[in-house]
């Protein structure tokens, strides 16, 4: 109910990926509101930071907001999960409708960089991109050109994933041949 404070087990993904169900149908804009209205005393500061995350040019600034608004941790670029108690990485992105109805991804989802320089001596079970990819919290919200402000996004999806067997398949292929291409310089 309105006023109740509903919080998550860091440490459960089933937890997390219940508290996310509360974003579902909202705008970012109205987790900013829900957000300002539960820290009140920090407005001044919350309203330069809304600012921030309206320009386009700004990458993952939503995927932050929802972290730094939402989840209510900060946002950070290091190696680990972004809830790494859980082993659980967030990915905020967005899709769009075709012309014909059916819907797509708007733009490729980035799991993580490589670093070069110990990817070559890293076991795919054992790499910084399986940590991230294993079991993300996928979170979607509708693309729509006409909406000039991204803070006017509608959040439309919340759900844990993790690859499937046929397509787990298709990536440690894939990272083999890039490994194989890194020691040959």
């Amino acid at each position: 109910s309105e006023g109740t404070k509903v919080f998550f087990d860091e440490c459960d993904p089933i937890s997390i990926e219940t508290y996310s169900q509360n974003m579902v149908g909202k705008t970012f804009a109205e987790i900013c509101d829900e957000d300002d209205r539960e820290k009140d005393s920090i407005l001044a500061e919350t309203s330069g930071y809304k600012a921030s995350h309206e320009n386009k040019k700004r990458k993952g600034g939503l995927g932050e907001l929802i972290e730094e608004r939402f989840f209510h941790y900060a946002a950070n670029n290091d190696s680990q999960p972004d809830f790494d108690k859980a082993g659980l990485e967030l990915k905020v992105t967005p899709y769009k409708v075709n012309k014909n109805g059916s819907k797509s991804a708007k733009e490729r989802l980035i799991i993580t960089m490589i670093d070069y320089c110990n990817v070559i001596n890293e076991k795919f079970e054992e790499s910084h991109l399986w940590g991230k990819a294993q079991l993300i919290l996928l979170v979607y919200y509708l693309y729509e050109k006409e909406i000039k402000n991204r803070l006017d996004y509608r959040i439309n999806y919340a759900k844990l994933f993790t690859p499937p067997a046929e397509d787990l398949k298709i990536i440690k292929h894939d990272y083999k041949i890039i490994i194989e291409k890194i020691k040959a310089g």
